[in-house]
């Protein structure tokens, strides 16, 4: 009897999901192949003039044609932002992942469940693409794969798995007492080093569980309880073999570094990308633009903290810290744009949902004197190349169907790209979530 009723329950419950997903009288149909966007004004490469009017044909989530006259074709699902400016989909080269409150250490499965959110909010926001600079549990691997399988919504995903730091370094959130058995979580595994030997582990081992970017943290930093941004962390022997040994696996390197020296040590040794760059001299803008290294500014993340940081109850180091540095950061940032540093726009947020994007890093580096030509190319162009996204990045024929439609022009109101009125990615439209 009691068979026959659990048999009875997911007959009915079965049902009732098919009567939901296809109502009466409806027919199941699959997505149109074929996407039609007219656009008022398209910004379909930030260093080239915009078209205006104009069209954009996407087959199969590819880029047919784009043009001022162009014919829909028979049979394709067409949309009309004839009203507003259409741009590339958006790239954040700097976040990490909104997990819940700060302080608090969400299981893995809570932490996964949030993060879910949390990508759902960068694509709603027309961000098609971000660079996860340092997770736990193989958090942002994990949610790589589930977007690539299309099982959650999601941007392209580059993740570095656990950052490289020193126990008490940067990459330390966490003042356990010594009384505690430790020597289980402080292991390259987890991103934690102490000599050469380490270093060289810990980057195997990220790579083997699915980093497709390796970050270090060469020095301390503002988020970290234990340490200080004046900090070297990473000797100069360890940056070298962390590069050495990703170079040989094909991937980039992104370094966290604040102070002088860690910044030169971590161009010497051939990094890919500086993040923050907060104490920049000119001997050190030189040396970046003769090694071609980039620098990912993050101008946003320490004008938010000393703007907003006693209003959202940030601890008191952080407020302290980011003060200090603050005098150092922004004029950093305006000496290597004036010197033609190629800069990316990273915002160092985690996408909690309703809070700071790469939106609010474009609109700030504009604040700070990028022009909003110099800030849209970072966020687009830049970002595709540091990132390793070829399809992406401009609107042209062979290239992925992503696009984001503003409420004004971006290129004379910096500000418009945080109107947001749609979102194409992959070639579908992005049902956005309202608040």
């Amino acid at each position: 009897m009691r068979a026959m009723i659990r048999s009875l329950i997911i007959v009915l419950v079965f049902s009732s999901l098919c009567v939901a997903q296809n109502p009466p009288g409806a027919t199941p149909s699959a997505a149109p192949k074929t996407l039609f966007v007219r656009c008022g004004k398209l910004i379909f490469d930030s260093d080239k003039p915009a078209l205006s009017p104009a069209g954009v044909i996407i087959a199969d989530g590819k880029i047919t044609a784009v043009g001022p006259n162009l014919t829909p074709p028979a049979g394709a699902q067409q949309v009309d932002w004839s009203r507003y400016t259409v741009l590339p989909g958006l790239l954040d080269a700097h976040i990490h992942l909104w997990t819940g409150p700060r302080a608090e250490h969400p299981s893995p499965e809570l932490a996964a469940l949030r993060a879910q959110r949390a990508m759902k909010y960068a694509l709603d926001s027309g961000v098609v693409a971000v660079r996860v600079l340092g997770s736990y549990d193989f958090l942002d691997v994990g949610l790589k794969q589930a977007i690539d399988e299309g099982d959650i919504p999601g941007p392209h995903i580059l993740p570095a798995g656990h950052a490289i730091s020193i126990p008490a370094g940067h990459g330390d959130q966490f003042t356990f007492p010594a009384t505690l058995p430790l020597d289980d979580y402080y292991t390259p595994l987890h991103g934690f080093i102490n000599s050469p030997a380490d270093a060289e582990k810990a980057v195997h081992l990220q790579v083997k569980y699915g980093a497709r970017v390796i970050k270090i943290l060469a020095s301390g930093g503002v988020g970290s309880p234990l340490d200080s941004p004046y900090a070297e962390q990473v000797s100069p022997e360890e940056l070298k073999v962390i590069v050495e040994e990703a170079h040989m696996a094909q991937i980039k390197v992104a370094a966290h570094a604040e102070n002088i020296r860690s910044i030169t040590e971590a161009i010497e040794a051939g990094v890919d990308s500086i993040e923050h760059g907060s104490e920049l001299t000119q001997q050190a803008i030189d040396l970046m633009k003769q090694h071609h290294t980039v620098l990912t500014p993050t101008v946003f993340i320490p004008y938010d903290i000393v703007t907003n940081g006693e209003r959202n109850h940030l601890p008191d180091y952080m407020l302290r810290k980011a003060r200090d540095l603050y005098n150092k950061h922004e004029p950093s940032y305006q000496m290597a744009l004036k010197a033609g540093v190629t800069m990316a726009a990273g915002s160092d947020q985690s996408y909690e949902p309703g809070k700071g994007t790469v939106l609010d890093e474009i609109t700030t580096m504009v604040h700070f004197g990028a022009t909003p030509q110099q800030a849209l190319t970072a966020a687009t162009k830049t970002n595709a190349s540091l990132m390793g996204f070829a399809d992406l990045g401009t609107v042209e024929n062979g290239k992925e169907g992503d696009l984001v439609a503003v409420d004004g022009d971006p290129m004379n109101d910096i500000a418009a790209v945080k109107r947001t009125k749609a979102v194409v990615y992959r070639g579908s439209v992005v049902p956005i979530a309202t608040p």
